[in-house]
């Protein structure tokens, strides 16, 4: 049960993360902001996550707060230049073991919004609406709501939402040892 819980937690966050991450990166062009070192603030609230009584135990036991107990907040660094841009939206468009769709997209010079629904091989549906704002040249900041159903396991039946806020600005045209496609975390909490 531990293991499942962990791969489908992941799952659900790595779907979206994936919605964050490749919100803009369906648009033909690069988005209207400098190319190079970015640093990033997201933090994400989940509410409704199934836990079993025994999985809480052993997380209090050893000093680990409970999924979904606090918000997550992580900064990272990534290195944003046209290529990785470019490759970024090919990897994008590849979900792994999902079935997505996006809708309602729409991307301005200022802004992109999109509603997006995922499918996994396992039965799991997660549904959101993501909005990014790309305020100057050198700052950016969105928000999303998504909503996974699990049809296994503890969370069976029971939606678990996802609510995610990213701050980003730019840091300077070079990236210094961040590689392109590799971002580095800074803080997690």
């Amino acid at each position: 049960m531990k293991m499942h819980l962990s791969v489908r937690l992941a799952s659900t966050l790595a779907v979206a993360a994936g919605c964050l991450a490749g919100a803009s990166l369906y648009a033909q062009t690069p988005p209207p902001i400098r190319m190079g070192l970015w640093e990033s603030t997201n933090t994400i609230t989940m509410t409704g996550l199934q836990l079993p009584p025994d999985v809480i135990e052993k997380l209090k036991a050893m000093g680990r707060s409970i999924p979904g107990s606090t918000p997550q907040t992580m900064t990272a660094q990534s290195c944003y230049t046209p290529e990785e841009w470019q490759k970024s939206m090919a990897d994008a468009r590849r979900h792994r073991d999902e079935q997505c769709t996006q809708n309602n997209l729409s991307f301005t010079s200022s802004k992109m919004v999109f509603d997006e629904s995922c499918t996994t091989s396992r039965g799991d549906t997660t549904t959101g609406h993501f909005e990014m704002y790309f305020d100057d040249a050198e700052h950016a900041h969105g928000s999303g709501h998504f909503t996974t159903t699990g049809g296994q396991g503890s969370q069976a039946g029971h939606p678990l939402n996802i609510d995610m806020t990213v701050k980003g600005h730019f840091v300077s045209a070079d990236c210094g040892e961040v590689k392109p496609g590799s971002p580095k975390i800074i803080n997690h909490q």
